[in-house]
């Protein structure tokens, strides 16, 4: 087994301190060439069209990834393009055809490796492994077993692959996480550090010269294995983030989201003179490809267009007739309690199978009023809905709830959006009274709310990462960018479809006095 030298020249080092796009200056090979290679990292892709700025979706990933691929050819390396996790759900294409679009693009777009994130098993097992079926890449994940303990059909523990000579390891590793944060059944994720240090050690005992960690994992998670050193370089998704780092001695990426930005290092392995001591020094360089700069790929474009204009259609649809009217108007999400703020409460309630719900009514953004009588459409509820929200259950004792109350009610005479709309409380408050002491009577389903017990409550995710100053309703779930499951939304059109007749009223769950 070769043993490997790790060295980084200082432009290198800046490049990566500043996440900048140009590529550093590399030092010159030693003698002895062994081996080029690229890694293209995307991960955490949900959008399949560009953003409203003209950056990232899947035209331009598959440009960049063409770009790349004709680079690689010229400078003769061996390219390999990573996907680091999620990417079935959520999305509103994604809650109709259950991910299949994706796997679709992506096996369009060629991927070398893939690595499950939570969000692939938001539809549950048997889903999961439909869209795995279906994939023409392969799917690599060391610390995901089935209920035998074995790797499920189609997944493999790690991929080994040559470039001029070199050996490397590709080692995956899936949200250690899943079981709590998406719907997984009885499959088995084991933590990921002890999984790819022994990954790894395998690996270089069968005689690989890099080993490459893929790995779908917390912030936390990332940096520890980072700092054992036992991997050459850290692909990584699931926080959202655009980030390197190079200690000198292990790398680290991970690519944002979206294909807004795709990540890729450059990698230069050369033998030195001496090969009684078999070390292989390597170099990465990091360029970070900015997707706004880079003109979509004609043919993928077409697809992207032909799926979209077909979810056009799906969402101008009728869903459900109101029996009472429904007021969106900001001054009456804002400044009380409202039927809408109600219904979305109530549906945000029973999809999380929750206790108590709290949303903030500055979510609510459709500014309409609805007569009694409309024929409410899927598009209406998306039109008040439009932030991409997700489903969020957690775990908070009653003086979080208390405490959330008070930070929804502290800015009413603002017209603040962090006011609460809720479902399962009934709340008397005093406006006129001083922030942080306005809540006077809090009853959870017709009981006292007991300040002490853990309650089961319903919010999104922007709310449980501190969104408007609602930081506690984290409670006792760790919450991150990629927490939640469902779109809001969606869970509000299931709720919409299914009652028929909505007849959401106020109904004194609020009171001023």
């Amino acid at each position: 087994m070769r043993k490997l030298s790790r060295r980084q020249t200082l432009a290198s080092m800046l490049a990566a301190g500043a996440g900048i796009a140009a590529p550093a200056t590399r030092a010159a090979p030693a003698a002895g060439f062994a081996a080029r290679m690229s890694f293209l990292l995307v991960n955490d892709v949900y959008r399949i069209e560009e953003n409203k700025v003209g950056r990232g979706g899947m035209a331009r990933f598959a440009a960049a990834v063409k770009a790349e691929r004709a680079r690689a050819l010229a400078e003769g390396r061996r390219l390999v393009c990573v996907h680091a996790g999620d990417t079935l759900s959520p999305s509103l294409l994604s809650s109709f055809d259950q991910g299949a679009h994706m796997i679709a693009l992506f096996n369009d777009v060629g991927l070398d490796v893939f690595v499950p994130g939570n969000h692939e098993f938001d539809f549950g097992k048997d889903v999961y492994f439909e869209r795995i079926n279906e994939a023409r890449f392969p799917i690599v994940a060391v610390n995901l077993k089935g209920s035998d303990g074995a790797p499920p059909p189609h997944h493999q523990e790690r991929l080994l692959i040559e470039a001029d000579g070199l050996k490397v390891a590709l080692i995956g590793a899936a949200y250690e996480a899943t079981a709590s944060a998406s719907r997984p059944g009885d499959l088995a994720f084991a933590p990921t550090i002890p999984a790819v240090l022994a990954g790894a050690k395998s690996a270089r005992a069968a005689g690989a010269d890099l080993v490459i960690a893929i790995v779908h994992a917390d912030k936390a998670t990332g940096a520890a294995l980072m700092n054992t050193h036992a991997v050459d370089l850290i692909l990584s998704g699931h926080n959202h983030d655009l980030h390197i780092d190079f200690d000198g001695r292990t790398a680290f990426v991970e690519s944002e989201q979206d294909a807004n930005y795709v990540t890729i290092v450059d990698i230069d392995v050369a033998r030195t003179p001496d090969e009684a001591n078999r070390s292989l020094p390597w170099w990465p360089d990091f360029r970070v490809v900015d997707t706004a700069k880079i003109d979509p790929d004609p043919s993928m474009l077409a697809k992207v267009r032909d799926y979209q204009a077909g979810l056009e259609k799906r969402f101008d649809v009728e869903i459900a007739t109101l029996a009472a009217p429904l007021d969106s108007r900001t001054e009456a999400v804002r400044s009380g309690e409202s039927a809408i703020g109600n219904l979305i409460a109530d549906a945000l309630r029973k999809a999380a199978t929750a206790e108590v719900a709290i949303i903030n009514g500055g979510a609510i953004r459709g500014d309409k009023f609805y007569p009694a009588g409309t024929k409410l459409l899927k598009r209406d509820i998306l039109d008040e809905l439009p932030f991409s929200n997700k489903t969020m259950l957690t775990i908070v004792p009653g003086k979080a709830i208390l405490a959330a109350l008070e930070n929804g009610f502290s800015q009413v005479e603002r017209l603040s959006g962090r006011f609460p709309q809720v479902s399962g409380l009934s709340i008397v408050a005093d406006p006129a009274a001083a922030p942080g002491a306005r809540v006077k009577t809090v009853t959870v389903n017709g009981e006292a709310l007991d300040l002490a017990r853990d309650y089961k409550l319903a919010t999104n995710d922007f709310l449980a990462r501190g969104g408007d100053g609602y930081g506690m309703l984290a409670g006792k779930t760790h919450v991150s960018a990629d927490s939640g499951t469902r779109l809001v939304a969606l869970d509000v059109i299931d709720y919409v479809e299914a009652a028929k007749i909505i007849d959401a009223k106020v109904e004194g769950r609020i009171v001023f006095r």
